[in-house]
Parts: structure tokens; sequence; C-alpha cells
């Protein structure tokens, strides 16, 4: 802790501005990915809601990748904020 105790009020302001930048960025990326990945899940959703609607193997590839697709939103979902 002797590093920290001789630091001068420019160190710190420095320091600071610095973290607040980089916690600026974080912010909006997290809303970036947040948005990107709510809206996703709802592409996922439309191809699931498609594959419903159609017959043969494009029903099957609908389906799954509706699945993929929105699990892997939900995932990111909760990677951003819960953990």
């Amino acid at each position: 802790m002797g590093n920290s105790d001789n630091l001068t009020e420019a160190e710190i302001r420095r320091a600071v501005r610095e973290e607040m930048s980089r916690v600026g960025r974080s912010v909006l990326s997290t809303v970036f990915w947040t948005i990107l990945a709510a809206f996703t899940v709802l592409v996922g959703l439309q191809a699931v809601q498609m594959g419903f609607y159609t017959t043969g193997l494009a029903a099957v590839v609908l389906i799954a990748v509706g699945i993929l697709v929105t699990s892997a939103s939900i995932y990111l979902l909760y990677m951003l904020h819960w953990v």
C-alpha cells in the first residue's frame, strides 16, 4: 500500500478519468449486446413459427435453426446479466 500513499492529485484524476472511460464503454457494449440478443430471440422464434407452417425437410431445418438461435441468444442474455 506504500505506492498508493504517494500519488499526486493529478495521478488520481488521470486514473479516475481512465476508469470512467472504460466503464462507459462497458455499459454501451452491454446495452448493444442486450438489444442484439433480444432481437435475435425474436428472429429465432419467428424461424420456429415458420417451420410449423412448412412441410418436409425445410420444416425440420427451420425449427432446428430457430431453436439454436433462440437458445444461443438466451444464453448470451444470461451471460450478460446474471454471471
